[in-house]
């Protein structure tokens, strides 16, 4: 379970990386370079990629908010469920 977990996470790493580069464009004018460098340091950064994945997918991509929300925010619950079991696991 933990390499699908891994493997996701890095898939919709990159689809966020795109997100983060055009939604970088979208907000402060700016293309090429500039945007793909701002974009490879924020992208897995866990919450603050997520929130500029979000923004990016909405504004630039013209997604619905519930979308990219799903989308980028998938680990969370993932990561919930894994800690409550463990904790459960761990009460055993």
């Amino acid at each position: 379970m933990q390499v699908f977990i891994g493997i996701a996470y890095f898939i919709v790493g990159i689809v966020q990386f795109f997100a983060i580069v055009d939604g970088i464009g979208k907000a402060l004018d700016i293309n090429g370079f500039f945007a793909w460098m701002i974009g490879m340091f924020l992208t897995y950064i866990p919450l603050i990629g997520s929130i500029a994945g979000v923004y990016g997918a909405t504004k630039a991509w013209h997604w619905e908010l519930w979308q990219a929300v799903i989308l980028f925010f998938w680990y969370i619950p993932f990561v919930a469920v894994f800690v409550i079991f463990d904790m459960l696991d761990r009460r055993r």
